[in-house]
């Protein structure tokens, strides 16, 4: 970070962490009086989350509607017809209750109830402006691993385009997030690895990217050294509710890195992965991280020698060594929490990697360019090529 490099300093929202969390909701919602809860279609419902956030907002005098009609990856036209709700009932507060996937969908419902058009229009480079005339939102976590909770990001899905769309706005910031252990334990241990890798993913990439900034940087480098610790030990202790309050710290810190630095190519890819081929967004992120981390070593050698350092390398290492410690330690990780799996046994076909990568440089070509070695589109093919090599 040079001192005449311009950047900006983005503060998250605030953030209630502990056991019971959920109680002090009401408290961020003063005079408002009707909310809309955007959740999924049942987990919440079984783990009898959806219940305690309805007793809350009974007890706090808040009137709600509770809309379910969302699939794991929300489609856009799920984000409008919960925006017609949230107009019919004069909601004045969403409520995003699970994953990272109810939790954008809220951000982008409070956008779909107050703005005309179709939501798409409000993608990057779409042809509308998101504005303050957004619904405040706020953010209920049931998963350690996205960030969406102290983000101001939004993703959806075009399925009939098989591809993601974001929106990106600090409208979209939640007015207040829950992180309460006892709504996270729920997480099966396949979402908590999911999701937890997703997590320090988004700040191993954001730490390494050349579109950078010193709180990004310093959230980055904590939520590394937390999440390779403790998910290991979370996912052989899923009811350790200290566990699951440093998973959501982790998580918290590389969602504001998130908010300020951006991730690179292994993110970008799993995006073209998950709208293409339905793969969970941590794991087709895992899938190629080791080949990407090779890939970019040699713009990356001193961060990576750092990176090192947080992870526990051993002293004693020059530089080069702790760059190659450093990206070992990452494949053992994603290996530990069950997440080593190639593309072709997601159902990719190698065939397809060509055109893959063309759709990764053409709409995500800032992600590509913001790594620390961007590629073309062959660049980007010979790396999924170099994902599924033993």
């Amino acid at each position: 970070m040079t001192a005449t490099l311009p950047w900006t300093l983005r503060m998250p929202v605030p953030v209630e962490f502990g056991a019971g969390a959920l109680e002090k909701l009401p408290a961020h919602l003063p005079g408002l009086r009707r909310a809309l809860v955007v959740t999924g279609r049942q987990a919440m419902k079984k783990a009898g989350v959806t219940d305690r956030l309805c007793a809350v907002l009974d007890r706090a005098g808040i009137a709600h509607t509770i809309f379910t009609e969302l699939s794991a990856e929300p489609e856009h036209t799920e984000i409008e017809a919960a925006g017609e709700r949230a107009r019919t009932m004069c909601a004045d507060v969403i409520i995003g209750c699970g994953g990272g996937s109810a939790m954008d969908a809220a951000k982008a419902v409070a956008v779909a109830a107050t703005h005309p058009g179709p939501i798409l229009d409000y993608i990057v480079n779409g042809p509308r402006q998101i504005t303050g005339a957004t619904l405040p939102v706020v953010a209920v976590s049931s998963t350690s691993g996205t960030g969406s909770h102290v983000g101001r990001v939004a993703v959806l899905s075009d399925r009939a385009k098989r591809i993601k769309r974001a929106l990106i706005s600090d409208c979209l910031y939640p007015r207040a997030a829950i992180c309460d252990p006892e709504i996270l334990r729920t997480m099966p241990r396949e979402v908590t690895a999911g999701t937890g890798f997703d997590a320090f993913a988004q700040a191993l990439e954001g730490f390494l990217s050349r579109s950078e900034n010193p709180l990004g940087n310093l959230c980055a480098e904590e939520a590394m050294r937390v999440i390779f610790d403790t998910l290991p030990r979370v996912l052989e202790h899923p009811d350790d509710l200290e566990l699951r309050n440093r998973m959501a710290w982790g998580d918290t810190l590389a969602g504001i890195s998130l908010a300020t630095n951006a991730v690179v190519i292994p993110h970008v890819i799993g995006m073209v992965l998950g709208g293409r081929y339905g793969i969970p967004h941590g794991r087709s992120i895992a899938t190629v991280t080791g080949a990407c981390l090779r890939h970019s070593r040699p713009g990356a050698a001193g961060k990576l020698a750092h990176i090192a350092g947080l992870l526990g390398c051993p002293k004693g290492l020059d530089d080069d060594a702790r760059a190659d410690w450093a990206i070992g330690a990452i494949k053992a990780f994603i290996q530990n929490i069950g997440m080593r799996k190639s593309v072709l046994e997601y159902g990719v076909p190698e065939t397809d990697f060509d055109s893959i990568a063309a759709e990764v440089r053409a709409i995500f070509g800032a992600r590509v360019d913001a790594d620390p070695v961007p590629a073309d589109a062959a660049g980007l093919a010979a790396i999924l090529r170099a994902s599924v090599r033993r």
